[in-house]
């Protein structure tokens, strides 16, 4: 029984993790998830497949905590040893489950293929363990007890992981150690506001002692503003998180594009299908990814009704009507193609609002006069067009692309208020 101890640790198992090939997003899950029942990650720790490192650090996690999670290591394959290094720091030996057995080989005869013999592997357990069973994958998961800790062993694909996590494991630890004290988390997404001013404007809030504590994180121009509140129950925490997210929406108003989506296109097509708009967008360096986020959204259709990816100067000027003489004169990255581009994807279509994107995401193509990073952009709407000029820092193509992609979308939400 893990009692009311609210401590735990995460471990990601996996060389590919290690070498930098895949980020490791499942500790991240797991504390979020462990965070509503009021269990407290606080170390993470990944390590490579080497049994004997995994055994020791294991034994020293669950000595120090009550509750540890690994994740990946429970694969068919010989250097999938986290099951046996699991065992070897509980001090007993493995152990093959036969239920376990008939359940790969029956889920192998279901779609009619031989189970190869090294998926045998994943009907072995250490002594004594508790499996938790896999709903869209061939490896299990168990639970085990070493020196007065728990270690649950979930696997290391995410989307597995994720859906034992739900359906085997949080419910095993409610029924264990209950919901605990009172914790409450709300999510703000925001738009069009540095991360800078966005602590200046926040003020006290931000402090590491504030009550309730909060958060910020930023990417290609997307705010997450994370309140967490705890008190004695739930109500309270709720009471505390409750008046914070008000005068959160009062000051930053203009901002928050969503409470619950963070899709900037969810948010975008939310405004324009309330106000019965339609949208066009004409992209160049964003190379279609602005209609992407639209199209990502189910039900796009009722407001996106069309999208030209312009790269090449010719192309803006066979498919979108951009003067010749306009490109030569001001240059592809200019307020006045900006313009041309939008009013021409506006008219071609007949969309209410139509949205242009033009600019140099580098690393090559930039000079004194426009350097890598400006990013220009076009909004016509029935009472004209309108351009504005933006000046990333010169990061990485990617994230300049998506920069301008969440500016051009928040152009198109703010006006669509």
């Amino acid at each position: 029984m893990l009692g009311e101890v609210r401590r735990a640790a995460c471990v990601a198992v996996g060389d590919e993790l290690l070498a930098g090939d895949y980020p490791d997003s499942n500790s991240g899950a797991i504390a979020l998830a462990l965070s509503e029942l009021g269990i407290v990650v606080e170390r993470f720790v990944v390590l490579g497949d080497r049994k004997d490192d995994l055994e020791r650090v294991f034994y020293d996690l669950c000595a120090r905590y009550q509750l540890v999670v690994a994740t990946g290591g429970i694969g068919p394959t010989l250097d999938d040893v986290t099951r046996e290094a699991a065992a070897a720091a509980a001090g007993v030996p493995l152990e093959r489950n036969e239920a376990v057995l008939a359940s790969l080989r029956e889920s192998y005869a279901r779609r009619n293929r031989p189970m190869p013999e090294s998926n045998e592997r994943q009907a072995w357990f250490p002594r004594g363990a508790q499996v938790m069973a896999n709903a869209i994958g061939t490896a299990p998961g168990f639970r085990v007890w070493i020196d007065g800790g728990t270690l649950c062993v979930l696997p290391g694909p995410p989307h597995e992981m994720k859906d034992m996590l739900r359906r085997e494991l949080l419910p095993w630890l409610r029924s264990t150690c209950g919901q605990g004290p009172g914790i409450v988390r709300k999510t703000f997404y925001m738009l069009g506001l540095p991360e800078s001013a966005f602590s200046d404007r926040a003020g006290a809030w931000m402090a590491r002692g504030a009550v309730p504590l909060m958060g910020v994180t930023a990417h290609t121009g997307i705010l997450k503003v994370t309140l967490l509140g705890k008190g004695e129950s739930v109500e309270g925490a709720e009471r505390l998180v409750s008046a914070r997210a008000a005068e959160v929406r009062e000051r930053f108003a203009e901002e928050i594009y969503s409470e619950d989506d963070p899709r900037p296109g969810a948010a975008v097509l939310r405004v324009l299908g309330e106000r019965g708009l339609t949208l066009a967008v004409a992209e160049s360096c964003t190379g279609g990814l602005v209609a992407e986020l639209l199209t990502d959204v189910a039900g796009a259709s009722r407001v996106f009704k069309s999208g030209w990816v312009t790269y090449a100067n010719e192309a803006k000027t066979a498919a979108l009507g951009v003067d010749a003489a306009l490109i030569a004169r001001c240059g592809a990255v200019s307020a006045e193609v900006a313009e041309a581009m939008a009013l021409g994807a506006r008219a071609r279509c007949g969309a209410d609002v139509a949205v242009s994107i033009t600019g140099i995401a580098g690393p090559d193509g930039g000079s004194p006069e426009k350097p890598v990073g400006l990013v220009w952009f076009a909004l016509a709407t029935p009472s004209g067009v309108r351009s504005f000029e933006q000046r990333f820092p010169p990061v990485d193509r990617a994230s300049i692309r998506r920069y301008a992609a969440h500016v051009a979308l928040n152009l198109v939400r703010l006006h669509g208020r």
